[in-house]
Formats: C-alpha cells, structure tokens, sequence
C-alpha cells in the first residue's frame, strides 16, 4: 500500500496516516520529518538532505506518507496507488491546532514553542488564499492531476467513516499495485 495524505495545518493528516499504516502494516512517513531538521519546527533541511530522504522513502514496500508541503507531496505520486485530501474546514483545523498548545508543547516528537504555535495558526489560516503547493489551490491541482484512486474527504465524520470502511473503500488493486 503506498498512499499520500494531503491537508492543511490541522486537518488530522498524521491520525489519519497513523490508522492507515497501522491497519496496513506500512511505514509511515511525515513530511514534516522529511522537510526540517530534527527536533523543531525552525530548520529546514538543505535540498539535496531532502532528494535523499524522498528517494530512502520511496524505497519501501508499503508507505503512508502525510503532510501539508504539496511540493513534496508530489514527489510520491508517481508510485502511489492512493491520494486522500482532507479538506476539513477552518474552524475544525484551528481547533485541532490550538489544543497542540494545551498539550506538552511537542507534536511528533518535535518541539512546538507558543511563538511557533502562533505563526503555524496565523500561516493555516490562510491555506484558502495562498496560491502556492502548501495551499487549498495547490492542493486541490495536485488532487485534480493525479490519475489514481483517490478521496477528498470534508469533515470528522467523512474521516471516521472512510478509517472504518478503508479496506472496502480503496481497491484491492489500487491497495497492492504501485502506478508509474
């Protein structure tokens, strides 16, 4: 199973790729990891650093990969037999963001300091007037290209339903065969 998890800031990209890799014994790969360096939100990795970890990551049998950064995204698809995109509105992202800061100040094992939680809500809340890959816009040319089995679900509920239901919804074929 290789499939890509697309959404804004929020929108439950990492529960979700978690559920899905547990169920399908997958590696699971965050973006995230791939795109910073280690242990925050404030490093980005050098270009080459990140062409090795896309191409170390592509090599495995089975992969979940989740996150916001389209540009990386697409460097998936050409192996991906999947592509969901959490298009979960505002309110409902905003929420899921602000209770990160309640918790212990880490997501994915990463530091998140108050001032780095601010500007990622600040930075989310404009994921619908963006125009670049990280964006509603990019996200949905990047859902609209690819020619596999795909999904774009809209609300917690569509999310649940699609987790309950995921060996029924994606086709056994779509499960089991990489595109190229």
């Amino acid at each position: 199973m290789k499939v890509v998890i697309i959404g804004n800031g929020g929108s439950g990209k990492t529960w979700l790729a978690k559920q899905l890799a547990s169920r399908f014994s997958s590696r699971l790969v965050h973006l995230d990891n791939v795109f910073w360096e280690p242990g925050g939100f404030d490093k980005k990795r050098k270009a080459d650093d990140v062409s090795f970890l896309v191409q170390q990551t592509k090599s495995a049998d089975s992969w979940i990969v989740e996150g916001v950064f389209g540009e990386l995204a697409e460097r998936y698809l050409d192996e991906a037999a999947a592509l969901i995109w959490l298009n979960l509105d505002w309110e409902t992202c905003k929420r899921r963001l602000e209770m990160r800061g309640s918790e212990s100040k880490a997501h994915m094992s990463r530091i998140q300091s108050e001032a780095g939680l601010v500007k990622l809500i600040e930075w989310a809340s404009e994921y619908w007037v963006r125009g670049d890959s990280r964006s509603f816009h990019g996200h949905e040319r990047i859902f609209e290209n690819f020619n596999g089995f795909r999904v774009k679900l809209r609300s917690e509920e569509e999310v649940t339903r699609f987790v309950n239901s995921v060996q029924q919804v994606i086709p056994a074929d779509a499960a089991q065969a990489p595109r190229r």
